[in-house]
């Protein structure tokens, strides 16, 4: 047994990987090159997201909305992993890839506990299917 497994990474692979079809190894590369990009702008949206939602956040308060809390903090962690990813991405290192597990995984989480089960689900299918597709280009 690996000590350095992710939470359900061991049941989650196995049907990434092996049940459903590989990605050509053209697609894998490409993925690889622009995966940092895509977390920069993913952290770049994500902190003009909260950076809006900070000047509404009062109202929001007074309307009783702990959802709002919520969401907020979901989305800071989010933003922090795929911060924290960027470096690794950019060095094709494990690290960068265990970070952005980690932020689809609190995504997942986070678009359950808003009752946005069809899109969380959707959303883990494909955010998985294409970690775990790209997961031997990262050592």
């Amino acid at each position: 047994m690996d000590t350095n497994a992710l939470p359900l990474e061991a049941e989650l692979e196995p049907i990434f990987t092996k049940q459903l079809p590989a990605f050509p190894e053209n697609i894998k590369d490409l993925l690889v090159k622009i995966a940092p990009f895509l977390a920069i702008i993913g952290v770049a949206m994500g902190v003009l997201g909260v950076g809006i939602s900070a000047l509404f956040s009062p109202f929001m308060w007074f309307a009783g909305s702990i959802i709002y809390g919520i969401g907020m903090i979901f989305l800071i962690i989010m933003i922090i992993l795929e911060g924290l990813a960027i470096p690794g991405l950019f060095a094709q290192k494990k690290d960068g890839w265990k970070y952005m597990y980690y932020a689809q995984f609190v995504s997942v989480i986070y678009s359950l506990c808003m009752g946005s089960w069809f899109s969380g689900l959707l959303g883990a299918f494909l955010g998985f299917w294409i970690l775990f597709q790209v997961k031997e280009k990262y050592s």
